[in-house]
C-alpha cells in the first residue's frame, strides 16, 4: 500500500532540492483549539489543529498524538518530516504552500462564515456532480466521510442516496438530515459501495487516506476530498496518489471572517 505521507514529502523535497536552507525554518507555530457551528443544519466541530510556517503556511487538524509547539521555532523541516505526526503534516504542508500550485479552479469566498459556509457547500456539490454526471439511470451513491451536515443536507436535496461515517463518538448513530452517520470502521465497506466517496482532508492525519485511496481504485469509486488539513497537498494528490478531485481550503478558513480561498485540483 502507498504511503502517502511519505510520498509527498519526497516530491516536496524533491522539487525544493536547490531552496535555501532559509525556506524549510520553521518560522512560526500555533495549535488552536476550536467549536464552530455554523448554521442550525451543521452538528458542532470540536477539533485542534495545528498550523505551521515555513515560507508559507500549513495545516493539520489532529488527535493530539505530538505536544511539541513553540521549542519547534528555527528547527528545519526537513528533520521534523521524517516521521508523519500531526506537526509534521502541517509542516509539510507548509513548504507545498510555498510551491507554485496551477488549480484548475478557485474562487474567493468574503463575508461572515455564516455566508461562507454556504458558498463552500456549494462548490464541493458542483465538483461532486462533475464526477457523478455519467449517472442517470438511478440516483448516484454517495458517501460522506468525515461528517459535514451541509454536504449531507445539499446532497440529500439533490436526490442522492446518501450515507456518512465519522469517528467522533457523539455523532455516530444519530441521524443528520435523514442520513444515518456509521461508525468510522464502515468506512472502507461504504466507500467500495458508492460511486462516490466525499472524503476529509483529516484522513491523511488518522492513517485511512491510503486504505480508503485503494478501495475506491479497485471498486471504480471516484473520489472527492474536501481539505483544510494537507490544503496545499490538493495538486500533488491529483498527480501522483490519483484522487480525482481535491477542493482545497488553505489557511485562513471559512471559518474565520474576512476572505477565504477555495482552490479545486482535478485530475487528468
Amino acid at each position: 500500500m502507498t504511503d502517502i505521507f511519505a510520498v509527498l514529502r519526497e516530491r516536496a523535497l524533491e522539487r525544493m532540492a536547490n531552496a535555501p536552507v532559509e525556506d524549510f525554518l520553521v518560522r512560526g507555530i500555533w495549535k488552536v483549539e476550536l467549536a464552530f457551528r455554523p448554521n442550525p443544519a451543521e452538528r458542532t466541530f470540536k477539533y485542534t489543529f495545528w498550523l505551521a510556517m515555513t515560507r508559507g503556511q500549513g495545516c493539520c487538524y489532529c488527535t493530539g498524538d505530538d505536544q511539541r509547539g513553540r521549542e519547534l521555532i528555527g528547527h528545519d523541516v526537513r528533520e521534523l518530516v521524517a516521521e508523519k505526526t500531526c506537526i509534521s503534516i502541517a509542516a509539510l504542508d507548509s513548504l507545498y504552500a510555498s510551491l507554485q500550485r496551477r488549480p484548475s479552479a478557485a474562487y474567493q469566498l468574503v463575508g461572515t462564515p455564516i455566508e461562507k459556509t454556504d458558498a463552500r457547500t456549494e462548490i464541493i456539490l458542483h465538483e461532486a456532480e462533475r464526477l457523478v454526471s455519467g449517472i442517470n439511470t438511478r440516483p448516484a451513491r454517495v458517501v460522506n466521510v468525515g461528517l459535514v451536515g451541509n454536504i449531507v443536507r445539499n446532497l440529500v436535496a439533490h436526490g442522492y442516496d446518501v450515507r456518512a461515517s465519522d469517528m467522533e463518538r457523539d455523532t455516530v448513530g444519530t441521524r443528520v438530515h435523514g442520513v444515518l452517520v456509521e461508525d468510522g470502521t464502515r468506512t472502507y465497506d461504504l466507500v467500495r459501495e458508492s460511486d462516490l466517496a466525499i472524503v476529509t482532508g483529516m484522513t491523511i492525519a488518522t492513517d485511512s487516506l491510503e486504505l480508503i485511496v485503494e478501495e475506491a481504485r479497485k471498486a471504480g469509486t471516484k473520489l472527492l476530498v474536501f481539505a483544510e488539513t494537507g490544503a496545499n497537498f490538493g495538486e500533488e494528490y491529483c498527480r501522483t496518489i490519483g484522487i480525482d478531485t481535491v477542493v482545497s481550503e488553505p489557511f485562513p478558513f471559512y471559518i474565520f471572517q474576512g476572505t477565504s480561498t477555495i482552490e479545486v485540483y482535478r485530475r487528468g
